[in-house]
């Protein structure tokens, strides 16, 4: 071999050496899991989301006059809040309890009055007496304000709470509906302003407490009465939905709550994709094949005397609404097309290849061919309106006035923001 032909030789090695140790190096540089490497070497971790921990809980009490009934005696009231306070998702969080009362109407003569009491849950439940009661403002309750406060304490990874009766203060009116209706407004507004910034979700809590003291009416000048009966109460909770979902979930509240409870959320809906898929084995009319090639998708759909009827499962468990909430069929809608929702029930046993938490049941008595969307709506629950009353002659265990004008602000501002969307959509193509 010539000197030539050498020096040709050891060339073509180190070529084909230096293109196996670059290949090796793209190599290394995508096969890493969770890492990725620089052309030096240099690693450059993934970042990963992390999940929000919940901080600081900061609880409001309202203690205008109107609340003085709850605290004379041992009751519900009290006991559910002390419960609440010690919840062991709180157990390792900071906590601060503050009374609230006053007004912000220059008119007045008072100012939004914040008595902060203790970070200690054992001094928040020797405070829930008519003598500790007694400081700040008694005399009103300006709830739009109390709103604003309580939401803007809900920020970053901190809840917040405020405890009332849920009673509009509308003042020396004449015509207390129009006023009523104008405070309204400025809930929804302060709702509205506070979702821009955050997204915040509101837990509402009713519960029933006895209740001695007197009733101070707000569509009555001046008026008042003693009364003694059971009397409802409210519990909103503010903070993001991912700590609010984790550390209020219903039976977590129920082993705080004495006594009867509902509860209502609000909150944006994300859009997340909720798990489903049909059933054909449960709550068949009429025939129908599933397509093999699409698991959405109904073939060969034929009614039975006049009948179409079939099941989907869908997993609801990353969402946050009470069992009775999601097995409540006025909630659903299909639109656009024949069907309705008729049975919505919790899967107890488990279904063999079937994966998720409710079966939906869906019917039709016209043609079933076409785009069957099946939608979950976040709405106000019946108990809502059942609450409601349109004047203070009935003041009883279940009513508030004008509780629906509350509800429907704070509702009206979520809705303003979701801008249409739902927390799931269901989507199933059925052909002849």
């Amino acid at each position: 071999m010539t000197k030539r032909n050498i020096i040709g030789f050891f060339a073509v090695i180190v070529l084909i050496s230096l293109n196996i140790s670059g290949c090796n190096s793209c190599k290394n540089r995508y096969e890493s899991p969770g890492k990725l490497k620089t052309q030096k070497n240099d690693t450059i971790p993934v970042i990963k989301e992390k999940t929000a921990v919940l901080e600081k809980v900061t609880f409001f009490i309202e203690n205008s006059g109107s609340m003085f009934g709850f605290v004379n005696q041992a009751n519900e009231f009290k006991n559910s809040l002390v419960g609440l306070a010690y919840l062991p998702e709180f157990d390792k969080v900071l906590k601060s309890f503050y009374f609230i009362n006053g007004t912000s109407n220059p008119l007045r003569n008072s100012g939004i009055q914040i008595n902060y009491f203790s970070n200690d849950p054992e001094v928040f439940k020797n405070r829930l007496n008519q003598k500790s009661f007694n400081i700040g403002d008694v005399r009103f309750s300006d709830l739009n304000k109390m709103f604003e406060i309580a939401l803007d304490s809900a920020k970053d990874n901190q809840i917040s709470v405020l405890v009332s009766d849920c009673v509009y203060d509308v003042g020396e009116e004449s015509d207390p509906l129009t006023a009523l209706r104008i405070e309204i407004n400025k809930t929804q507004q302060a709702f509205r302003n506070r979702l821009e910034k955050e997204n915040i979700q509101t837990l509402i809590i009713k519960a029933g407490s006895r209740f001695d003291g007197l009733y101070y009416y707000a569509s009555k000048k001046g008026s008042k009465q003693i009364i003694n009966k059971q009397r409802p109460f409210y519990i909103m909770f503010f903070g993001k939905t991912e700590l609010l979902n984790k550390s209020l979930t219903e039976q977590s509240i129920g082993n705080k709550i004495e006594g009867l409870f509902e509860t209502a959320r609000f909150f944006i809906n994300d859009e997340k994709s909720i798990p489903y898929q049909i059933v054909p084995s449960i709550d068949i009319k009429g025939e129908f094949k599933q397509d093999f090639k699409d698991k959405f998708k109904l073939i060969n759909a034929k009614p039975l005397k006049g009948e179409f009827q079939f099941a989907i499962a869908a997993d609801f468990s990353s969402l946050s609404f009470s069992d009775s909430y999601l097995t409540s069929t006025a909630n659903y809608d299909c639109p656009y097309s024949n069907f309705s929702v008729v049975k919505v029930v919790k899967i107890s046993k488990r279904i063999p290849g079937v994966e998720g938490t409710h079966l939906i049941t869906v019917f039709t008595d016209k043609n079933p061919v076409g785009d069957l969307e099946i939608v979950l709506k976040n709405v106000a629950p019946g108990w809502v309106m059942e609450t409601d009353a349109d004047n203070e002659d009935l003041v009883d265990s279940t009513h508030t006035f004008g509780f629906k004008f509350l509800t429907d602000a704070i509702s009206e501002a979520y809705e303003y923001k979701n801008n249409g969307r739902n927390p799931a959509t269901f989507k199933i193509l059925i052909s002849k």
